[in-house]
């Protein structure tokens, strides 16, 4: 499950199995896995948001919907 949130300063997450996550900080709201975004505002590194609207999420990341 992911979840959305902005965050104020770089994480290091791992993961139990070994899997790892870098996230760097942005004002702008990021969508990552629950667990590390759970991790990051337990810590007061991260806010959770609410996820954008689905054209202004597409438009964030450059594409216009037509392939």
């Amino acid at each position: 499950m992911m979840a959305w949130a902005i965050f104020k300063r770089e994480v290091n997450y791992r993961r139990p199995r070994g899997l790892s996550f870098n996230v760097q900080p942005s004002p702008e709201p990021q969508s990552r896995p629950r667990d590390l975004v759970d991790y990051a505002v337990g810590h007061g590194w991260a806010e959770e948001v609410e996820a954008p609207a689905r054209g202004k999420a597409k438009a964030r990341k450059g594409g216009n919907g037509a392939e």
